[in-house]
């Protein structure tokens, strides 16, 4: 997911002074190799040693100024350093396995928010929304050797890497994001967090390599890759235990995931729509300017649903067709920032 690497859930805390900027930089590491079909886990892939193994490490880095203590604005560099590593087969049996990788600059966003209320008068509650773009700066048709078995041997390819590792989509975005928090009772707050990424456009036009158009094989209306909308949602409490050091305890529900069908324009095109449910322990240090986050969200459902062009080649073929998706057991995510 792209929308957010990180959102610590600070309350009043999380107030910035009006004519100052925040310096930070946030990671997120996960290593997905759990293949689901529905919610449905295929565990053969693991047992004989073909699963698809993804490990992306994302490095975004950010700065924001407050013009006022209600409004604020940010823009955000990721940086994407990723790996593939896949199997070769012929005729069910496992040859070998090779990784393909993509490296660089991810999509751009640039966001503003504003306090709906006073945040003088408002130190135990306030919602905070915001509205941005996101810029097709990451490149989408990276470019890697794969290893594939024909002719009776092991012939090197170069293709376009997998869609899950391309550091960018090709496509703009609409952010839509929220936060809210309200304290219970002293050093103890709930909150409510949530971004949506909206892609009016609708294919990038990077070839999947998934559909031989002189053989016929695969399924055609995966040709191209889709440039799909993404969702972040969570949910929890944070509780300060140590006042004295700025240290607070997160604990929280996680969801995230790809549609099936965008808001905005088509939904034609190779992706894989699904989610991820998770609970998020984590801690907040956030003491004289400095904010510090560590989180590790752990996966509780996770469900890959039926693509677009899945339900199309079913209808085109008559029988069933869903495919799958590797998704993770669980994510690391930190932040440090500075305000000054």
């Amino acid at each position: 997911m792209a929308a957010r690497v990180n959102a610590p859930s600070l309350g009043a805390a999380g107030y910035q002074a009006p004519d100052t900027w925040t310096g930070a930089v946030s990671y997120r590491w996960q290593k997905s190799d759990r293949h689901f079909v529905g919610d449905v886990e295929n565990t053969k892939r693991l047992t004989e040693h073909s699963e698809v193994i993804n490990n992306i490490n994302l490095l975004d880095v950010s700065v924001g100024y407050a013009f006022s203590k209600r409004l604020s604005a940010s823009v955000s560099f990721p940086f994407q350093f990723a790996t593939r590593s896949q199997a070769v087969r012929s005729n069910g049996v496992i040859l070998t396995r090779f990784s393909t990788e993509a490296v660089g600059l991810g999509d751009i966003r640039m966001l503003a928010t504003a306090w709906l209320l006073e945040p003088d008068q408002n130190k135990k509650q306030n919602i905070s929304l915001g509205l941005g773009v996101k810029f097709p700066t990451g490149e989408k048709d990276a470019v890697d050797t794969f290893q594939v078995f024909k002719g009776g041997q092991i012939l090197a390819q170069a293709k376009t890497v997998d869609q899950s590792i391309q550091p960018g989509d090709g496509g703009y975005g609409i952010l839509a994001d929220i936060y809210a928090f309200k304290e219970v009772f002293t050093n103890f707050n709930i909150f409510v967090a949530g971004t949506y990424i909206a892609s009016p456009q609708e294919k990038n036009g990077v070839n999947t390599f998934r559909y031989d158009p002189l053989l016929k094989t695969g399924n055609p209306f995966e040709a191209e890759m889709s440039i799909a909308d993404q969702y972040l949602a969570r949910v929890g409490f944070g509780y300060t235990f140590l006042p004295q050091y700025g240290l607070t305890f997160t604990l929280g529900g996680r969801i995230e995931g790809v549609p099936v069908r965008d808001l905005i324009g088509g939904s034609e095109g190779f992706r894989r729509p699904g989610f991820a449910v998770s609970i998020e322990p984590g801690l907040v240090y956030a003491r004289k300017g400095w904010t510090a986050s560590l989180s590790a969200p752990v996966a509780l459902y996770r469900a890959r649903e039926k693509s677009v062009p899945d339900n199309e080649f079913e209808v085109l073929k008559g029988k069933p067709q869903h495919g799958d998706a590797a998704f993770a057991d669980f994510m690391i995510l930190g932040s440090i920032a500075k305000s000054f």
